[in-house]
């Protein structure tokens, strides 16, 4: 009986994987590319976000830290981070797990969410390769970002909601449908543990739950309520136990309801999909023609959403309502100025943008189609190939791009941990990536100063080196901004960096004329400021008193 049943699931198995060889091959680039960029970027230097996350990781695990996360950057994260560093696992083991594994499984999830939502299994595929070789993505991979594990869980999610709630089937093959709701409710708030933004969402769901059912019914399904009261516990412990600040205090410094309305969200689109060559940017023009396609089709269905049989019909409405309900929430809410914002806090979006690009291409491959057999076909793979392209230059311009930024604070801060004793302060203008790799005690200069902000006189910071014995060195980093106007000043010309001046130490670089003036010591009463070593652009100074 037990071989009949191993034989009837190997023959299922090879049975799946020849139904799904495209899929397996989108599945094998997405993990090669991941992997290529992996191996370029697995110990690569943290940036000051990476650093606030993973200082704070070391804290909790009970090394030498005492760096406590931003209010902006409040997580679960470095609790899964800090796991690791208990384990006495290295940081590119963490990153491989947290950051490329999501990764590759946010390709699988693509397929098999849009391959629930729609039965045209081209449009599932489309999505999926596009997932595959998003270059925000894979950029953002490389890093100890919350972007991929935050969307693993919010992908779970919707991949639960539909396979339970709409399609009515057992949940990963086990579990009842009637629980879809609680466990898409566990998912959903287990991705604002992560990163609070994306707990949108749930948004998405709810509006759409609304938009297709009776509410009346809504309301009578208990299921609902369990999965309210999941929703209850999770967010009292992470409010209560997990993170250093409340939700209102975060979301007060990002909402900007005082200033003019615009549309500058729209513009992430560009960020996403436009690069400049007309060929490389077929993805952004299909994005629009997917984008107004759903619209209209959705349109045609007003006041018969909930009575179509039309599965496709509401799988639109769900993309746009994803869509209007992220760009409205950084429209009218958050109401940024002057740019877009950071590319990656739109990521609930991809989805749906993914979604768009993918109608679109089955549209035209479909009408094309009608012409010969093949050549709707061959216009697919040329479209596909072409954005695909576009997407993996950018990929590659970014990620290599970046691999040796803060490589100078990175080989300051281990100097640091070698040369100075467990007691000694550092002062430094960048804190938590220097507390990271020093794991010293690391204050700012204004800090020192007893100042708010970078406004103050020298004397008032040499006064706080003699109150501060422990203050034993300085570390002045040009690529960090910050620094009082007496301390550190950067020459342009052109809009290119021609030197650098150091006025606490009378130290000079210029990069035109290739003159370096650099002090190797500088004395203020009884304060001594001596070079100890240069790291790129970070200058080490040993505080003698």
């Amino acid at each position: 009986m037990a071989k009949s049943s191993m034989e009837k699931r190997k023959k299922a198995l090879i049975s799946w994987i020849k139904d799904n060889k495209t899929f397996l091959l989108i599945l094998i680039l997405g993990i090669a590319i991941r992997l290529y960029y992996f191996s370029l970027t697995y110990n690569q230097p943290l940036w000051w976000d990476e650093a606030d996350y993973l200082a704070y990781a070391k804290n909790l695990a009970g090394l030498n830290s005492d760096w406590i996360i931003t209010e902006q950057h409040n997580s679960i994260f470095p609790y899964f981070v800090a796991l690791f560093f208990v384990l006495n696992l290295s940081e590119a083991v963490a990153k491989f797990t947290l950051e490329l594994i999501p990764s590759v499984l946010l390709i699988v999830l693509t397929y098999f969410i849009v391959l629930k939502m729609y039965s045209d299994k081209r449009i599932a595929l489309v999505a999926s390769f596009i997932m595959a070789v998003f270059w925000d993505i894979i950029f953002n991979s490389m890093k100890f970002h919350l972007e991929a594990p935050a969307l693993l869980t919010a992908f779970l999610a919707i991949y639960v909601f539909w396979q339970g709630y709409e399609k009515k089937e057992k949940i990963f093959g086990k579990i009842e449908a009637k629980w879809a709701i609680p466990l898409a409710v566990f998912f959903i708030t287990l991705t604002y543990m992560i990163r609070r933004g994306y707990s949108l969402f749930g948004f998405f769901i709810l509006v759409y739950m609304l938009l297709t059912k009776n509410w009346k019914d809504l309301i009578k399904d208990k299921f609902n309520w369990i999965g309210l009261g999941v929703f209850a516990v999770m967010f009292f412990i992470s409010e209560k136990l997990i993170f250093t600040s409340g939700i209102g205090d975060v979301a007060s410094t990002y909402t900007h309801v005082d200033k003019p309305i615009n549309f500058l969200p729209f513009d992430v689109f560009k960020s996403y999909f436009f690069f400049g060559n007309i060929w490389t940017d077929v993805l952004f023009y299909l994005f629009w023609v997917g984008f107004i396609y759903i619209i209209l089709r959705t349109l045609m269905y007003t006041g018969h959403i909930k009575t179509t049989k039309d599965e496709s019909v509401r799988s639109d409405l769900f993309s746009i309502i994803s869509l209007i309900i992220i760009l409205s929430y950084f429209i009218f809410v958050l109401r940024t100025q002057n740019i877009f914002g950071e590319s990656r806090w739109y990521f609930p979006l991809l989805l749906a943008s993914f979604i768009c690009i993918s109608r679109a291409s089955v549209l035209i491959s479909d009408y094309l189609g009608k012409y010969g057999k093949h050549i709707g076909v061959i216009a697919l793979i040329i479209l596909l190939g072409l954005g695909g392209y576009g997407q993996i230059i950018r990929a590659d311009m970014a990620v290599k791009a970046k691999i040796d930024s803060f490589e100078g604070t990175r080989e300051a801060g281990l100097l640091l941990k070698e040369i100075s004793g467990e007691n000694d302060i550092i002062v430094s203008q960048p804190v938590p990536q220097v507390i990271y790799y020093s794991e010293r005690k690391v204050l700012q200069p204004e800090q020192i100063a007893g100042a708010e902000g970078n406004k103050y006189p020298p004397e008032q910071f040499l006064q706080g080196l003699e109150n501060n014995p422990d203050a034993k060195y300085l570390l002045i980093s040009f690529s960090e901004p910050g620094h009082p106007d007496w301390m550190v000043r950067t020459y342009t010309s052109n809009g290119a960096i021609a030197g650098w001046e150091i006025l606490l130490t009378d130290t000079r670089v210029n990069f035109v004329t290739g003159e370096q003036d650099i002090k190797e010591e500088v004395s203020y009463g009884d304060i001594t400021f001596k070079l100890v070593d240069i790291k790129r652009d970070v200058f080490i100074y040993e505080i003698i008193r």
